[in-house]
């Protein structure tokens, strides 16, 4: 079974198009909100916006909430058993979660020139 590498992409793209990244292998970075090693699922937020994660291949890991993680894994669409979210005030999608099976810790990643730098590659392959 071949795995295919991550495309970077935002948790913002995420949730305003859920639908077009179903299915898909993506890497995305942002913030550790919740961590439930019970039910093993954590969410991630980049500013207002977050994604459920499903942690289960992942394995045992120590997580630190506020701390800034980068997941690689596959877009599941989850329409019918919609997962709950702890963050009242976020956008999230509730069609999709991601099913990580890499994940790093990231913290003191500067996430402005992240995102300048993934804009800037997107726009040289495009070309």
């Amino acid at each position: 079974m071949d795995l295919e590498p991550g495309r970077p992409v935002f948790l913002d793209e995420l949730v305003q198009q859920p639908q077009l990244h179903a299915g898909k292998t993506v890497r995305v970075t942002g913030t550790l909100h919740a961590y439930s090693p019970v039910t093993d699922r954590a969410e991630l937020v980049d500013g207002q916006y977050l994604l459920v994660v499903d942690t289960q291949l992942l394995g045992v890991q120590q997580y630190h909430v506020g701390q800034t993680y980068q997941l690689i894994g596959e877009i599941d669409s989850v329409a019918d058993q919609a997962p709950e979210s702890l963050f009242d005030d976020a956008k999230f999608s509730l069609e999709i979660v991601l099913r990580a099976r890499v994940g790093k810790s990231v913290d003191g990643l500067d996430m402005a020139v992240y995102k300048k730098s993934v804009h800037a590659v997107r726009k040289f392959l495009d070309t």
